[in-house]
């Protein structure tokens, strides 16, 4: 049996992509303090990615943008439930956080990587759900891919080479 040609689908800053197609790899590019966050439900087969750039929407009162965690979680779940994958079987895994600005003097000041890691962490336990695997910190950008053929999920970064997670 032939598989399918790989259709990478890309996750952009702020956007949640879910599918149930084996022939798909989720793509979050680029990961600096951005989250990425990986989801897969082995027995239905069907995965989703979020790409979370800020912590809090500042209570937008549930509106807004998947960009920020306390929304784009949410939406990642629901979303993946609504493909036909079931909350309890998840595998999730997370990449990104890191601390990118090295600028003289400003080392600790931001700190949006530690904050977006916090912050997913936080909601992760609210929902009472739990990380698998993760690849966070550091001062390194990342690029996440989940094959949802497999559900395997590579993290890739110039500094610290290729790896599964």
């Amino acid at each position: 049996m032939v598989s399918k040609q790989a259709t990478t689908l890309i996750v952009g800053l702020g956007e949640v992509k879910v599918s149930n197609d084996p022939s798909v790899v989720l793509t979050c590019l680029g990961l600096g303090s951005c989250i990425g966050i990986a989801a897969y439900d082995p027995l239905a087969h069907v995965g989703g990615m979020a790409h979370i750039v800020l912590p809090h929407s500042n209570d937008r009162n549930g509106q807004g943008s998947s960009k920020y965690a306390d929304i784009g979680i949410p939406s990642l779940f629901e979303q993946v439930e609504k493909a036909g994958g079931k909350r309890s079987r998840l595998i999730i895994k997370i990449a990104g956080g890191a601390q990118i600005s090295k600028a003289r003097g400003l080392e600790d000041s931001f700190q949006i990587g530690k904050k977006n890691s916090q912050a997913v962490l936080e909601i992760m336990s609210t929902m009472g759900l739990s990380i698998k695997a993760s690849d966070v910190g550091g001062n390194h950008g990342r690029t996440l891919k989940m094959y949802l053929e497999s559900g395997n999920t590579i993290v890739n970064s110039a500094m610290q080479g290729t790896k599964e997670i």
